[in-house]
């Protein structure tokens, strides 16, 4: 006799279940298409492992400056260091990554930021650290950085198809936040074990970078300067001013960083005035906001080619606002480890969608300019630490970090009632390098 399969029973399952894992795998290639290009997983591990050592730096400099001084303005001040040299810079880093080898200014950067960490690293062995030396090597640090995000982000179209670019900058924001789960983490585990570790660390993190840049092609540089330095900087500029969809994205993203971001820097203070747990604990901290970080930038990466991300993106930012506001006002740890994880999640939804629609919005040989004033605006973290330390000193962390969310919230309402064509509408697809 023919055995006839039932219609009810395991059969149909089998059937929805190899749906279900043919799904799945769409979508996981769909997420990580730009993988799967030989030179574009070169520059990202570059990435990876550079961004490996910012995030460990930024958790062990601020830890050192809170631990040596026990004051938030100086630790806002260590901050300054770095974030004034990077803001008045970034426009050269700009014109360099349009016009120069894009891959000899980046192993030049990575070269020089690996010499910083290791001066660094062996101050801190030698026990002789002070806070001006953190101060110096901030500076340093400040005026390398400009040569390093703008070039990278404009290198990618170079190796990746135009119709893969948004995902391709989805993932390389997926990858810094792989490294605010990891490195936050390992930076607390180091500093509690002997803090000499997390700075060598730091090193060993910008040297890896700097090989596996060596793999990329050379030759991706743009035409020679038609003016001077000066003029070709104002380029970028007028660029933007000429561009009402750029400019308002620029503004949307100055909103997200200055009144939200800075929040990251003051974690050590969350930590031992608020929270009052240990280093580990800190790691862990960090480590909730990259978690959240990484699903965010993986799901804009899948939803990279939809029309309504100016949508997502308004809806993101709100989520951020009003989860920063709560986890502030929160006196619980892991209360305020799960309000970190929304945190992470909103706000690099936010932010990469952002950086997608403005590379969209970009014509190519413009790239490195427009990304270098993008820049710009993270630049000003640090610096807005420092006033914001002063408030913190006075009035405590928990309410200056509240206020900024509820100022967050304000602003993006404000902007998506005034400007709703802008701000709220369908987006065309890849513009950019048309």
């Amino acid at each position: 006799m023919r055995c006839i399969p039932r219609t009810g029973g395991a059969f149909p399952s089998w059937i929805a279940g190899n749906r279900l894992i043919n799904s799945i795998t769409a979508g996981f290639a769909k997420t990580f298409e730009s993988l799967t290009i030989r030179h574009f997983r070169f520059l990202w591990f570059g990435m990876l492992f550079s961004m490996s050592a910012m995030q460990i730096n930024i958790v062990a400099r601020s830890w050192l400056a809170y631990d040596i001084t026990g004051s938030a303005f100086m630790l806002g001040v260590v901050a300054a260091a770095r974030s004034l040299p990077q803001l008045m810079l970034a426009p050269v880093g700009g014109v360099a990554a349009d016009r120069f080898d894009k891959r000899r200014l980046l192993i030049g950067s990575q070269v020089t930021l690996t010499l910083l960490a290791l001066g660094n690293a062996v101050l801190v062995h030698m026990g002789i650290i002070e806070i001006w030396h953190l101060f110096v090597i901030g500076i340093v640090q400040g005026i390398t950085h400009p040569f390093t995000m703008p070039t990278r982000t404009a290198l990618v179209p170079h190796l990746v198809s135009d119709r893969q670019i948004p995902n391709a900058l989805a993932l390389d924001s997926t990858g810094r936040n792989l490294n605010r789960v990891t490195a936050p983490a390992l930076a607390g585990i180091l500093i509690a074990i002997d803090p000499t570790l997390a700075f060598y660390a730091i090193a060993v993190g910008y040297a890896a970078a700097t090989l596996t840049l060596i793999g990329l092609p050379s030759g991706f540089r743009g035409e020679a300067l038609k003016g001077g330095a000066l003029s070709e900087i104002a380029v970028g500029f007028k660029y933007i001013g000429a561009h009402k969809s750029i400019l308002a994205l620029m503004l949307l993203s100055f909103a997200i960083v200055i009144l939200g971001m800075p929040f990251q820097q003051l974690l050590p203070v969350f930590q031992k005035e608020v929270l009052d747990v240990g280093p580990r604990a800190l790691g862990l901290m960090f480590t909730a906001v990259g978690l959240g970080a990484i699903v965010g930038s993986l799901l804009a990466a899948y939803l990279s080619e939809r029309p309504d991300k100016s949508r997502m993106q308004f809806a993101a930012g709100l989520l951020f606002g009003l989860s920063l506001t709560a986890f502030a006002l929160s006196g619980s740890y892991f209360l305020s480890l799960g309000l970190l994880v929304i945190v992470g999640f909103a706000s690099q939804g936010y932010l990469t969608i952002n950086r997608i629609l403005v590379m969209q919005n970009t014509e190519r040989h413009l790239y490195g300019r427009v990304m270098s004033i993008y820049m710009m605006t993270w630049s000003l973290v640090p610096a807005v630490v420092l006033p914001i330390g002063i408030i913190v000193d006075r009035v405590g962390v928990s309410a200056t970090v509240a206020t900024s969310g509820i100022l967050l919230v304000t602003v993006l309402v404000a902007a998506a009632v005034t400007f709703p064509k802008i701000y709220l509408a369908r987006t065309a697809q890849a513009s950019a390098g048309t």
